[in-house]
């Protein structure tokens, strides 16, 4: 498997919803961020704790597109995509189309995702090229 296809399986089993909330602990680096549409930061324990809480009840997840997708070095590789996401939060429900921007780290033989920024804005797919 080719290091593109590794990372793509990863963003694939990101997008499982029964794997969601303890996918971070798994697969990120240990000074994993992912920055939240309200700009605050959670590390992988942190977004543990949040998915299991029963807050967020997550109902479907789905890579629906990939915009970019680039090795910068042997080591580091960086994505956007589509995350079409359904769930609820504190019983408010939420069907959205965020854009995530995502950088990887290889580890060994091992490609773990180190730094996430999702944003729920409405974007002009067309700049997208």
């Amino acid at each position: 498997m080719t290091g593109k296809e590794k990372i793509i399986s990863l963003l694939d089993e990101l997008a499982s919803p029964e794997k969601m909330g303890s996918f971070f602990m798994n697969n990120a680096t240990l000074n994993f961020l992912f920055i939240r549409p309200n700009g605050n930061p959670i590390i992988a324990k942190g977004f543990e704790e949040m998915m299991n809480s029963g807050d967020v009840v997550q109902e479907k997840a789905e890579i629906t597109k990939i915009h970019r997708f680039e090795f910068l070095s042997d080591n580091i590789a960086m994505s956007i995509f589509t995350l079409g996401s359904k769930f609820r939060y504190k019983g408010t429900p939420n069907d959205d189309l965020p854009k995530v921007t995502s950088i990887f780290k290889k580890a060994g033989d091992f490609w773990k995702i180190h730094w996430m920024q999702r944003s729920t804005v409405d974007s002009n797919l067309s700049l997208w090229v």
